[in-house]
C-alpha cells in the first residue's frame, strides 16, 4: 500500500484543486441559471408590453372611435387633431391618421415600416336609419421602445446576477478550502505512508474540532483506520496461510516444486525430492531445476517433457495437464507420471510456475485390472447384483437390467426389499431371512428363484448368493449371481410336448387305422338297409342320421391320420401373399357377419414357399376361423402379417378377442382338447395344423393375454430368389 516505496505526487491545489473545479462548476451553473431566468423574464416582459399595445387598440375601438366619427362628420379639424394628438401621446404609439376618400385628411406622428404593430378602424355615420362609412383611422405602435427597455433590463439583471454569483462562488471556494481540501491532502499523505509489511499503520487523526455527529470526512477517516487494521490482520493471516500451505505441500504425497521464469527452483516439497532422488532442498533451491531435468546423470542432454511443460506454462500463462508422461530420474530409472502445471501471476505478469506430478505406474496397473474386471462383470452372461451389508443396492450389471427390465438408475441406492417387494412370486422377505442367516456366518446360498420382471415376463433363475468380508472379517457386501434358465426350461417343455405329440399322433393314427375298416363296413350296411323296400320313413330318418354320423366319424379318422403322417401330396412353389388373400376373400362373409375388420401387415418383398399348398391353406384357415370364433361376441380386428427372418418367413394371425387362459395355453395343441362346445368343434384343428407345420420343418407358437392372442407360424422359404412387390401395410377391409 506504500506504492512500492514511491510517494504519490501532490499537485498544487491552485492548479488542480477540487475547490477550483467546484467553484468553476458553481459559476457555470449560476451563469446558466441566470441567463435562463433573464431570458424567461425578458420574454414575459415583452409579451406584457405587446399585450398592452393590443389592449390599447381594443380600448380605442370601444371609447375613442365614436367621438372621432362625430368630429370627422362635421369636419371639426380642431377636435380631430386633438383626438389624434391624444392617441400618439400613448406609450409606444408613434402614428395616427384619418383617411377620407382614399387620402389622408389628418395625421399626427410618423409611420414606422419595420418593428411596428398597426391597426385600422373604419369610421361610420348614421344616415337615414342606416350607417355609412365616412373614413378610416390608422394607428401604428413602434416596438423600438420595447426593445430599448428590454436591453436596459438585460444589463441591470446580468450585472446584479454576476455580482451575486462571484460573491457566492468565492465564499464556497473559501469554505471548501478551509473545511475539506486540507483534510483531503492529509488523507493522501496518510495513505502514502501506509506500509503493512513492516508495521501496523497508526490511526489517522484529522485536525478538526470534534462534533457530536461525524460527517463524511470523519467517516472516511474511520473507514481508512478500519481498512488499515483489517489489511494488517489479513497480511498476517496470509503469511500464516502461506506457512501452512508450505507445511501442506511438504505433507502431500504428490510431488510439488516451483520455478521462476529463469527455471530456478523456488520451492520443492519432500515428495518431490524423493521422486527426483535429491537429498536436501539446498541442492535445488536457487538452482536451475529445469536444466537438471533436461540432463541425465552423466550430464548428457536429453529432452524432458516435464521441463518442457513448465516452460510452456510460463510462456503461455495458462495451466497445462499431461497424463502418462515418462520421467527419467538420475539413477537411470523411469517413472510414468501425471503432471499439472499452473502459472504464478503477479500484477498481470507471469513470474514462474507451480508444477505437480504423481507416479501413476501402480495406479495405472490397478486401473487396467479394475477396467478388465469391470468389463468381465458387465459382459458376463449371468445376472449380478451387489449390495452393502445393510442390503442397499450398489451395483447391477447389464444382463440384470435386461432380464429384470429395470434400469440401474432406478435400483442403485435403494434397499433390495423395497425394489422387489412387489414381486409376489419372489417371496423377498422369506428369501432375505433365509439368505441372511447364511451370509452372516460366511456361507453361500444356492437355489432356484421364480419371478416376473417389470414387463410381466415370467422368469426362472439359477441363483447363488455369497458374502464378501473385509480385512477384519466383517460383512461388507453381498453378491447375488443368477443364470436365466427360463429359455432352457421352455425348450425342455417344448421337447417334452413334441415327444408327447409324436406319441399321441402315432397312437391316434393306429386307432384311426383300426377303426377305419369296421366303420366303412357299418356305413355300407346302413346304406344297404336304407335301400330296402318297406322301411318306414321314421326308420329311414334314423338310418340317414346314423350314416351322417358315420361320415363325421370318417372325417375325424382322416384328420387323425393327417395328424401324425406327412401328406404324400407333391410340394410346389407358390406365393404366400396370394394364398393369404384368397383365404381372406373366401371368408369375407364369415368375418363380416361377426363385425370383424381385417388389418394386413405384409412384408414388402415377394415371399414364396415350397410346400403342399392345400395343407398350408388348411393351417391358415384353421387359425383364421379360430380367431373369428374368439371375436364372435362383439367383433374386433383380425391382423394378418408376414415378415422375413433369415431363410424363413413368419406369418402372424392375431385377434383382440377374449384371449386364452394361462392354464389352457399348454394344451391347445393336444388332440380333442377344445374350449368350444361339442357342437362347434372336435379339438383337432390346431393339432392337425401343428402336425402340418412340423412336417414342413416349421414351428407354430402362440402368445395370449386378455384381449389379445397371436399365433406365429414360421415356415422355410423357397430357395429360388423372388421379386419385390409393393407393400400392402395397413390396409383395412
Amino acid at each position: 500500500m506504500n506504492n512500492g516505496g514511491r510517494l504519490l505526487p501532490l499537485l498544487p491545489w491552485k492548479k488542480n484543486s477540487i475547490a477550483n473545479h467546484l467553484t468553476f462548476q458553481v459559476i457555470l451553473l449560476s451563469t446558466v441559471v441566470a441567463l435562463l431566468a433573464t431570458a424567461l423574464q425578458l420574454y414575459f416582459d415583452y409579451r406584457r408590453d405587446v399585450g398592452d399595445i393590443y389592449t390599447f387598440f381594443k380600448s380605442v375601438g370601444e371609447t375613442d372611435i365614436r367621438p372621432l366619427e362625430e368630429s370627422v362628420w362635421i369636419l371639426d379639424e380642431l377636435q380631430v387633431n386633438l383626438q389624434l394628438e391624444g392617441l400618439i401621446k400613448r406609450q409606444d404609439i408613434v402614428y395616427a391618421a384619418v383617411e377620407m376618400d382614399d387620402r389622408i385628411a389628418w395625421v399626427k406622428g410618423s409611420p414606422h415600416l419595420h418593428r411596428s404593430i398597426s391597426r385600422t378602424f373604419p369610421l361610420f355615420h348614421q344616415v337615414r336609419g342606416g350607417s355609412e362609412q365616412i373614413g378610416r383611422l390608422h394607428v401604428v405602435a413602434s416596438l423600438d421602445a420595447i426593445y430599448q427597455r428590454l436591453l436596459h433590463r438585460i444589463v441591470i439583471i446580468l450585472a446584479s446576477n454576476a455580482v451575486k454569483t462571484f460573491l457566492v462562488s468565492g465564499f464556497i471556494l473559501l469554505l471548501f478550502q478551509r473545511n475539506i481540501t486540507q483534510h483531503l491532502t492529509r488523507l493522501a499523505e496518510y495513505v502514502q505512508d501506509i506500509d503493512i509489511k513492516h508495521r501496523e499503520p497508526p490511526p489517522l487523526r484529522l485536525d478538526r474540532s470534534g462534533s457530536l455527529r461525524p460527517d463524511e470526512l470523519d467517516q472516511v477517516a474511520m473507514a481508512l483506520n478500519l481498512l488499515c487494521e483489517s489489511g494488517y490482520r489479513a497480511y498476517n493471516e496470509l503469511q500464516a496461510q502461506a506457512h501452512r500451505l508450505r507445511l501442506f505441500f511438504d505433507a502431500s504425497e504428490e510431488a510439488i516444486f516451483g520455478v521462476d521464469t529463469q527455471g530456478l527452483c523456488t520451492f520443492i516439497n519432500r515428495a518431490g525430492m524423493d521422486q527426483l532422488l535429491v537429498v536436501g532442498q539446498k541442492s535445488l533451491i536457487g538452482h536451475d531445476i529445469l536444466d537438471m531435468l533436461d540432463h541425465d546423470r552423466q550430464g548428457v542432454p536429453q529432452p524432458c517433457a516435464l521441463s518442457h511443460q513448465a516452460r510452456a506454462t510460463i510462456s503461455e500463462k495458462k495451466a497445462l495437464l499431461a497424463d502418462e508422461m515418462p520421467l527419467l530420474r538420475r539413477d537411470g530409472s523411469t517413472l510414468l507420471i501425471s503432471s499439472r502445471s499452473y502459472p504464478v501471476i503477479e500484477k498481470e505478469e507471469c513470474t514462474g510456475a507451480l508444477v505437480f506430478f504423481t507416479d501413476i505406474g501402480k495406479q495405472q496397473k490397478f486401473e487396467q485390472e479394475k477396467q478388465l474386471f469391470t468389463k468381465v462383470i458387465r459382459q458376463a452372461p449371468a445376472l449380478i447384483l451387489i449390495t452393502d451389508a445393510d442390503g442397499t443396492i450398489e451395483y447391477v450389471n447389464a444382463v440384470f437390467e435386461q432380464v429384470m427390465g429395470m434400469s440401474a438408475g432406478d435400483l442403485l441406492g435403494k434397499r433390495v426389499l423395497d425394489c422387489f417387494q412387489g414381486f409376489q412370486e419372489l417371496q423377498v422377505g422369506e428369501l432375505v431371512e433365509q439368505v441372511g442367516q447364511l451370509v452372516r456366518h460366511g456361507e453361500k446360498w444356492v437355489g432356484a428363484v421364480t419371478s416376473s420382471n417389470v414387463l410381466g415376463r415370467r422368469i426362472k433363475l439359477d441363483a447363488t448368493i455369497f458374502p464378501i468380508l473385509n480385512r477384519q472379517g466383517q460383512l461388507s457386501n453381498v453378491v447375488a449371481m443368477g443364470r436365466d434358465i427360463t429359455r432352457e426350461l421352455q425348450l425342455m417343455e417344448q421337447l417334452h410336448h413334441a415327444q408327447k405329440m409324436e406319441a399321441i399322433g402315432k397312437l391316434a393314427a393306429s386307432i384311426a387305422h383300426e377303426f377305419g375298416n369296421p366303420l366303412l363296413g357299418i356305413r355300407f350296411a346302413l346304406r344297404d338297409v336304407q335301400q330296402r323296400q318297406g322301411i318306414a320313413s321314421e326308420d329311414k330318418k334314423l338310418l340317414q342320421l346314423a350314416e351322417n354320423e358315420c361320415d363325421r366319424m370318417r372325417k375325424l379318422i382322416r384328420d387323425l391320420q393327417q395328424f401324425n403322417r406327412p401328406s404324400t401330396a407333391r410340394k410346389t412353389g407358390f406365393d404366400l401373399h396370394r394364398i393369404l388373400e384368397e383365404i381372406l376373400v373366401l371368408h369375407q362373409n364369415f368375418l363380416t357377419k361377426r363385425k370383424i375388420q381385417i388389418l394386413r401387415n405384409y412384408d414388402c418383398r415377394n415371399l414364396r414357399l415350397h410346400a403342399v399348398e392345400d395343407q398350408i391353406r388348411q393351417v391358415f384357415i384353421n387359425l383364421i376361423i379360430n380367431a373369428g370364433d374368439a371375436m364372435v361376441s362383439k367383433g374386433g380386428t383380425l391382423t394378418v402379417g408376414t415378415a422375413r427372418q433369415g431363410e424363413g418367413v413368419v406369418v402372424t394371425v392375431g385377434d383382440n378377442g377374449s384371449g386364452i387362459k394361462p392354464e389352457n395355453l399348454s394344451r391347445i395343441f393336444e388332440p380333442f382338447f377344445t374350449t368350444k362346445s361339442a357342437v362347434e368343434g372336435t379339438g383337432l384343428g390346431l393339432p392337425v395344423s401343428y402336425g402340418i407345420v412340423r412336417a414342413h420343418g416349421g414351428t407354430i407358437e402362440v402368445q395370449s393375454d386378455p384381449g389379445r392372442t397371436v399365433f406365429s407360424v414360421k415356415l422355410p422359404l423357397e430357395r429360388s430368389p423372388g421379386t419385390n412387390i409393393p407393400a400392402q401395410q395397413g390396409v383395412r377391409v
